[in-house]
């Protein structure tokens, strides 16, 4: 599902999830021996364990929308639309939408005032149905609509995790016979249903690859709380991965995980978090992933400790990677490791902690730290391997380094290094960045006739998709070709919303998805997904082209403030960046700085030297006419910049 973020981007000011707390820099050896601490199993009943309390209502996703009280009494609104705002919440993270959000899937054709009005009397319609439990079960405010999960068991959400377990699950339709008459609803639905069928199949798929237990282990399997006692057979990588040699890539081991606390919650956590490591590290280009067998915590506290299962590694498997989990009453607790095959080195290890109060059972929160991990996974090969070495094995990897640093120079070489690739390998991924490289080159103006090289973008971007329709990178980088160069809007937004479901983690698509907001005259929405973009690429080594996103989208939404202090962080990794440069003469006139506009301008002219209003517009800047673009013109106008 998508990240609290994306519900509140409706909704101007609305931060993202807050972490906690985040230790830093963990010593291999204390995280080791702090995790690995035996504990005695609780032997409390799992039910004491959790709040005692039966959910307020039941609510079923899959065959006909249907809410039931506890004792079964029927309480489904009668009106459509106040079903369907049901099941929105019920599936959104944390529960909860903003009213813009909602007002737009299911008024998409009425002015603001009457899809007001039509969303308070549906929400009038829904506490009417619910009667008293209405009061704490649904909370609105001005901007949000939220349901309490706390107090709703949704069949949806159960049925996933039953999945996940490989019980048999539904196969009835996701809200079957649900009929609101809104293109936008429609639009919705399409994806939703699509994304629960993937969901579902994908854990399918898991479950039957998995070891099945032993009648006589059945409970602590479905418990996680106790290890296994049986020593488990040693793990190997899959044949497939082994024969793969002439294809290049560096070998990424996911190993067993390590859960602590004797909380089911726990494992679920480390199930969803698990499988949005898994697709990060994929998606990430040149990493192949090693599935390892699911072993107990006691024997791989003492594989690890004597080097065993570590030592078992195939020599094809160059990193190992392992998220651990431990949850108390209070807290949940969510850590990731890298380590070396070879000696048992760490590489790299961090955490996150959150109450469990605002994590609602949800991984959510722990998305930059997946985005963290997958990235140094990145590093410490870019790092140990040398430019050259990279180009070898890491070529998507090598080409992208190259890239974002923007030089001419620079990208002639990610270019080289991409077509060599797809003569060896022709990827989806490949595709997929080279055209993307391309609108560096027209945002640029590094190219005096712009109209073959979008020609090939185009052909480049039919390729990606064609082969990997479902890659949550690949729809973001065509997503944005699609954005900036021809202007199509609600394509693009519909393949940002499909990559954000496939990977809510993918903070790329985060970033581009901000900049079609700003594009599409909704500045203010695009400075908030700008907001958590950066927050999720903190560490990353492209952090200044998510600050140069803050930059742009905090000029056209006026609070030029947070454009100036965003260019000029990136302009210190980037100081030739044009955009950048812009944004910076713009902000700085509109906040009657005329020192600082000259300033930036002449460095602008020095890398653009025959830039004006005019030739903004003839390289088809996007977004232009909204608002927003023309109130980023007004500014380079009274910086003194030419109008022709």
């Amino acid at each position: 599902m998508l990240s609290e973020t994306a519900a509140a981007v409706g909704a101007a000011g609305v931060q993202p999830f807050i972490i906690v707390n985040a230790l830093r820099n963990v010593a291999a050896r204390s995280l080791w021996r702090e995790w690995t601490v035996a504990e005695a199993p609780s032997e409390e009943p799992a039910a004491d364990r959790m709040t005692g309390a039966s959910p307020d209502l039941r609510m079923y996703l899959f065959g006909p929308f249907t809410v039931l009280g506890p004792d079964g009494e029927e309480l489904t609104p009668k009106s459509r639309k106040s079903r369907a705002i049901l099941a929105m919440l019920a599936v959104a993270p944390r529960g909860s939408r903003s009213r813009v959000w909602l007002r737009d899937k299911l008024w998409s054709d009425r002015g603001e005032d009457q899809a007001s009005a039509s969303l308070r009397q549906a929400l009038l319609d829904i506490r009417k149905s619910l009667g008293p439990r209405a009061a704490h079960v649904l909370t609105a405010d001005k901007n949000t609509v939220s349901l309490d999960l706390a107090a709703v068991a949704v069949d949806a959400l159960e049925l996933a995790a039953r999945e996940r377990r490989g019980e048999e699950g539904s196969t009835e339709h996701f809200l079957e016979g649900i009929d609101v008459r809104d293109p936008e609803f429609e639009d919705w639905l399409a994806l939703e249903r699509q994304s629960w069928f993937a969901r579902l199949e994908e854990a399918g798929f898991e479950a039957d690859l998995a070891p099945r237990p032993a009648p006589s282990e059945a409970r602590r399997e479905a418990s996680q709380a106790v290890p296994r006692t049986s020593p488990p057979a040693a793990p190997q990588p899959p044949q497939s991965l082994l024969r793969q040699e002439d294809e290049g890539g560096w070998r990424v081991a996911m190993m067993p995980p390590v859960i602590l606390g004797g909380d089911p919650a726990a494992a679920v956590l480390q199930a969803d978090v698990q499988r949005a490591l898994r697709r990060a590290l994929v998606e990430a280009g040149d990493l192949r992933l090693v599935d390892m067998a699911p072993v107990a915590l006691g024997d791989l506290g003492a594989g690890l400790a004597g080097g065993g299962l570590l030592a078992r590694l195939p020599e094809q498997v160059h990193l190992s990677v392992q998220v651990r989990v431990l949850a108390d009453q209070s807290y949940l607790r969510v850590g990731i490791v890298l380590q070396n095959p070879a000696d048992n080195a760490l590489v790299w290890s961090d955490e996150v902690i959150v109450p469990r109060r605002e994590s609602i059972g949800e991984a959510s929160f722990a998305m930059p730290l997946i985005v963290r991990a997958t990235e140094e996974a990145t590093l410490h090969f870019l790092r140990r391997h040398g430019t050259e070495g990279a180009e070898a094995e890491g070529r998507i990897a090598a080409a992208v380094a190259s890239m974002f640093r923007l030089a001419r120079g620079d990208l002639d070489r990610s270019e080289e290094i991409l077509r060599r690739h797809l003569d060896r390998t022709p990827t989806a991924q490949g595709y997929a960045w080279l055209a993307f490289l391309n609108t560096f080159r027209v945002g640029q103006r590094f190219n005096p006739a712009d109209a073959p090289l979008i020609e090939e973008t185009q052909h480049l971007a039919r390729r990606a998709l064609g082969l990997e329709p479902n890659n949550a990178l690949v729809s973001a980088l065509v997503g944005h070709i699609h954005s900036y160069l021809f202007g199509e809007f609600d394509y693009a937004a519909a393949l940002f919303e499909q990559s954000l479901r496939v990977n809510p983690a993918q903070t790329l698509a985060w970033d581009l998805y901000a900049m079609l907001h700003a594009y599409a005259g909704q500045p203010k929405r695009a400075l908030a997904m700008a907001r958590w973009a950066r927050h999720l690429g903190a560490f990353s080594p492209h952090r200044y082209y998510f600050e140069t996103t803050r930059a742009i989208t905090g000029n056209f939404s006026g609070d030029h403030q947070t454009a100036i202090d965003a260019g000029q962080s990136a302009l210190a990794e980037r100081p030739d960046f044009n955009s950048l440069l812009r944004v910076l003469v713009s902000s700085n006139a509109h906040l009657d700085r005329p020192e600082e506009a000259r300033r930036f301008l002449e460095r602008l002219l020095q890398v653009e030297p025959n830039f004006s209003v005019a030739s903004l517009r003839d390289a088809g800047y996007p977004g232009l006419d909204t608002e927003g673009g023309r109130h980023f013109l007004d500014g380079l106008v009274k910086a003194g910049v030419r109008k022709h």
